[in-house]
């Protein structure tokens, strides 16, 4: 039961739900570190230090100004190297230590170079979340999935100054440093566990492929089947049993899994032409052969076109035999 449950969490681990819960939890976390200073700012400000409320605003402000700068160079980085899970890691060490510097500090410079650290790392955490979102969902899914991921940051908002007051009156600002440090562990096991998003998508096309596969070589049973067993008069032609099967599979056409399987589709669709050409050869013949006993009027199928109908074909040829028997 253990070695079960752990290749499940294994195989959990390369699926795009992983992806999403590690972005939630990572926006989360910072939301509510962002937050926890709130409460107790402005006493740790005018009363310890002497500023002026002033200075509760530049602070706030240094942390925007690090989100600013942090978020398109790791973007960057992260495009260029193609890395997702590792700058992750490092943002979360930076916004635990930023965050213990914060608690720790005694001036007014720290506690700007604190803050302006940890907006360093929220952006990180920021571009590099939702751009793994972004790698593995694509389309409709990818709304939804975006809605989760700031539904994080609504928790993290709300929660976050609250959870600040309540810990701040029982414990200090050592209390708040140790609760940071227990939300940034927490953090890190899930992003250690990540897979990386460019893995994730292999797997993903992987299992793709497999079922396309399956799909294509159903198609071409159905295929081989009514090709065996067609009959002129109340039988599709096989080029109607290939058209169906596209629009009813999109293996057929659009799946890199039937690539292989070009040559053996070609091939089936060029016996199905020919064969129906040689059954519209053997219908021209007994036209011709006969043509004293038809009346006049009756359309000759040489001038017919080649993709002339198994049906129709059947059917004059019963009128051409009833036809010396009425006369």
């Amino acid at each position: 039961n253990i070695s079960r449950f752990i290749r499940k969490c294994n195989d959990f681990r390369s699926k795009p739900a992983a992806v999403l819960i590690v972005s939630t939890v990572a926006v989360f976390a910072d939301t509510v570190v962002y937050g926890l200073i709130v409460p107790f700012l402005p006493e740790i400000l005018q009363d310890r230090l002497g500023m002026s409320s002033s200075s509760n605003g530049l602070l706030f402000g240094c942390f925007g100004l690090g989100v600013l700068i942090g978020a398109p160079v790791s973007a960057y980085i992260s495009d260029r190297w193609k890395l997702r899970k590792w700058p992750m890691i490092i943002g979360l060490l930076g916004l635990g230590a930023t965050s213990a510097l914060f608690a720790l500090s005694n001036a007014y410079w720290e506690l700007i170079v604190a803050r302006f650290a940890q907006g360093l790392s929220s952006g990180i955490t920021w571009a590099i979340g939702l751009g793994m979102i972004a790698d593995v969902y694509q389309g409709e899914d990818m709304g939804w999935a975006m809605g989760i991921a700031f539904s994080g940051f609504t928790l993290g908002y709300l929660g976050g100054p609250v959870l600040g007051g309540v810990i701040y009156k029982a414990g200090g600002v050592h209390a708040i440093a140790i609760f940071v440090g227990a939300i940034a562990g927490l953090d890190l096991v899930f992003r250690l566990m990540l897979v990386e998003p460019k893995d994730v998508n292999l797997a993903s096309s992987s299992r793709v492929g497999s079922s396309a596969d399956l799909e294509l070589c159903q198609s071409e049973k159905l295929l081989q089947s009514d090709s065996a067993s067609a009959h002129l008069g109340d039988q599709l032609t096989k080029q109607q049993v290939i058209l169906q099967a596209m629009e009813s599979s999109p293996a057929l056409i659009s799946s890199p899994a039937a690539l292989g399987k070009s040559e053996s589709l070609h091939t089936i669709m060029e016996s199905g032409t020919k064969s129906t050409h040689e059954h519209t050869e053997i219908h021209v013949a007994s036209r011709t052969s006969n043509s004293s006993k038809i009346p006049s009027g009756t359309v000759s199928t040489s001038a017919l076109p080649d993709n002339i109908s198994v049906v129709s074909s059947a059917r004059q040829s019963e009128d051409s035999a009833e036809a010396p028997e009425q006369k």
